[in-house]
């Protein structure tokens, strides 16, 4: 029995074909990895930030303290004392939106508050059981998806 050797017929499209879709997979999960790395490294500097935040927000409350206010308002909508956001950006270097949820007057350190930057929304929650610089971190990475506006016409 004889053996039938056949030679390919090679040509351009031929390379090209076999060499393209392995750079294109390869192109895909380096575009992935650095997409997933470049919001790791933004959402831990939001982090540091937040973590700025509750710093500025004990040095806030020992101010108002002084003066004989409270730092925590839940009346209102950031949770804070009026003007007392706009201290707490210049104390941090912080410019993200800040609101106050929950304070413990006992210690002066918040119990709750979250701080959203950009697509990065930062949550803390202090451990009961814990020691006073204990904490619960949630750091979320959010997309807009629809943006929907109606105004009502008399």
């Amino acid at each position: 029995m004889e053996e039938e050797i056949v030679f390919e017929k090679r040509t351009i499209w031929t390379v090209l074909k076999k060499m393209l879709l392995p750079f294109i997979i390869l192109l895909v999960v380096l575009t992935i990895l650095f997409t997933i790395s470049r919001i790791n490294i933004k959402a831990r500097r939001v982090m540091q930030e937040a973590r700025d935040v509750r710093v500025a927000m004990r040095l806030a409350n020992l101010e108002c303290h002084a003066l004989g206010e409270k730092l925590y308002d839940p009346g209102r909508p950031d949770g804070m004392l009026e003007g007392q956001a706009e201290r707490l950006h210049a104390l941090s270097y912080a410019d993200g939106y800040i609101i106050l949820t929950g304070w413990d007057d006992d210690i002066g350190m918040p119990l709750s508050f979250t701080y959203k930057k950009g697509p990065y929304l930062v949550e803390y929650k202090a451990l009961v059981d814990g020691d006073e610089m204990d904490g619960q971190w949630d750091i979320y990475y959010t997309v807009q998806i629809m943006q929907y506006t109606t105004q009502w016409n008399e």
